[in-house]
């Protein structure tokens, strides 16, 4: 039986910083990035609805759908994160 000759393995430990960074697909940190920014503007609105109700400048079922699609998206973002971190620990667990 013959051994495996040249496994080429990328060494993460001694790979350089930059060779790293360019290996990174810019796409999923900008999605990411993109969705904490509305998921944080979100919750600015419906802080701001919350004020207006309570002035009498807003209709109640207004301010609560406002809340409503903060609430929403923050626990979809919630449950992204989750599936990211469940991602990376698996990943993590493999053999080489």
């Amino acid at each position: 039986m013959n051994g495996i000759k040249e496994i080429n393995r990328i060494c993460l430990n001694t790979e350089p910083l930059p060779e790293k960074i360019n290996r990174r697909n810019p796409e999923f940190a900008e999605r990411v990035k993109a969705a904490v920014l509305d998921v944080n503007e979100k919750q600015h609105i419906a802080d701001d609805s919350i004020e207006k109700v309570i002035k009498g400048e807003m209709e109640i079922h207004e301010g609560m759908m406002n809340i409503g699609k903060a609430e929403t998206s923050l626990k979809i973002l919630a449950q992204v994160r989750n599936k990211v971190m469940a991602a990376y620990n698996e990943v993590m667990r493999m053999q080489i």
